[in-house]
């Protein structure tokens, strides 16, 4: 039964067949997903392991090449994210085996770089009308989010996920590894996205994007489908993914989103560089307390913890502690995903800076961190020039969905499908190519060579 996994490659087909490859991004691999898990794997012999994502992506990444290549403007972005997938391989190869270094490379790149490319290829350019396709990819973005969290209400109130009761009956030969968690009585839902804190930076990713479109395009989901219920759909869909963002429960995302409408309110409020300087010193203040609130909370360590959450937010405390000698006894290259020693029985290492330094050395930290910041610093440039309203909402929203992102991923590892959204939205980044108010926007030529 695991042969099912390959209906989103046939779909992509099909969808390449009829349609371009900007349909077939938001008709196919955006619903894959956001709506089917990533733990199910096809294996063929001396093949690597393929998820329903990965189905869908390469069928699209052969369109992107075939099509779409005329349009890529060289970046410094895009040498990051490639020697990040090629960092992914070779730890795992120096560590463990060759074949185990080749199956990394082959998820770096069908979980990253492919992602990527999608994102700064096909949303920004234009589809035939002179209009980004920026606006169908997140209205169906939000729509599709929407319904994960209405789904989960019952995962919520029965502490069961339903994705894995209907996805284990249909591949039943694959165990599952991510059990539901339960938290003040109720489920923490996770969907399809294997755990709940990565549930919840998707949710956080949904409720900014669906924030700006409803800022920038009033009319969409306006009208009212049943005349005597005074309920929109534009409602209704941000509602359900506020409903879905809290029933994750997952504190992680929650600080994410608290900061990223932070900066969202400030930006609104005062001239940006203002805003700016206002926030870096709100979350200053913020992060002292917090630090000072987190090491109170958490000096009586694991063994005195009164609870689960306060045992929970020491385990996270121990982690830096002791971790970071594993991390200097191979600090190139690290000690690969399968091989690094779980040290005082912490084999979970929850924080993505902490685990790629462990797994992947400090030279795959440092990429990573020059990927989220490089990315930073290409918005906070556009934001300082004169753009139209829209395209400075956009900026503002990408620069919030970072912020929560690299504030959520200190309680959590990046992966799953939050890792394939991260790069498709890196991408999207450094493919913008804003409205100037007062210039001519620049015109995209084939193969400009841009270092930013």
């Amino acid at each position: 039964m695991e042969l099912i996994i390959l209906i989103p490659a046939v779909l992509c087909w099909i969808a390449l067949g009829r349609n371009s490859a900007r349909k077939a991004l938001i008709n196919v691999y955006l619903p894959v997903v956001l709506l089917l898990p990533a733990y199910f794997r096809l294996r063929f012999p001396h093949m690597p392991p393929i998820t329903f994502a990965d189905a869908a992506i390469l069928p699209l990444a052969l369109a992107m090449f075939r099509s779409e290549m005329g349009r890529w403007r060289l970046q410094w972005m895009d040498l990051w994210v490639v020697l990040l997938a090629l960092v992914y391989g070779a730890s795992e190869a120096i560590n463990t085996q060759i074949a185990n270094g080749g199956l990394a490379l082959f998820a770096g790149i069908t979980n990253m770089v492919l992602p990527y490319m999608a994102g700064k290829l096909l949303i920004e350019q234009d589809h035939g009308k002179g209009q980004p396709f920026r606006t169908a990819l997140v209205r169906r973005f939000v729509v599709l989010l929407a319904a994960v969290g209405v789904v989960s209400i019952y995962d919520f109130l029965s502490g069961k996920n339903s994705w894995q009761a209907v996805f284990t009956k249909i591949i039943p030969s694959q165990p599952v590894l991510w059990p539901m968690q339960m938290r003040w009585g109720f489920g923490r839902i996770a969907g399809p996205y294997s755990h709940a804190i990565l549930a919840g930076i998707v949710f956080l990713m949904g409720l900014i994007y669906c924030l700006w479109l409803r800022r920038t395009d009033p009319a969409w989901g306006s009208r009212r489908v049943f005349g005597g219920i005074p309920l929109a759909p534009r409602g209704v869909v941000l509602g359900a993914i506020v409903l879905g963002l809290l029933m994750t429960q997952s504190r992680g995302p929650w600080i994410g989103v608290g900061l990223a409408l932070l900066f969202a309110v400030l930006v609104r409020m005062l001239p940006f560089p203002r805003a700016t300087a206002v926030f870096l010193l709100l979350v200053a203040v913020l992060s002292v307390a917090g630090f000072a609130i987190g090491k109170a909370y958490t000096d009586s360590g694991m063994a005195g913890a009164k609870d689960e959450e306060q045992r929970n937010a020491a385990y996270r405390r121990e982690l830096l502690g002791n971790y970071i000698p594993v991390v200097l006894a191979r600090p190139m290259l690290g000690w690969g995903v399968v091989a690094y020693p779980a040290v005082d029985g912490k084999m979970s290492i929850d924080n993505e800076y902490l685990l790629t330094a462990v797994t992947h050395g400090l030279i795959g930290l440092g990429l990573f961190l020059a990927i989220l910041g490089g990315s930073a610093a290409r918005l906070f440039r556009m934001a300082a020039r004169p753009l139209a309203p829209d395209d400075r909402a956009l900026v503002f929203a990408h620069l919030a969905v970072l912020m929560g992102l690299a504030a959520t991923i200190t309680t959590v590892f990046l992966g799953e499908q939050a890792l394939i959204l991260c790069y498709l939205i890196v991408g999207w980044i450094h493919g913008l190519n804003p409205v100037v108010v007062g210039e001519q926007a620049a015109l995209p030529f084939k193969f400009r060579r841009v270092l930013v």
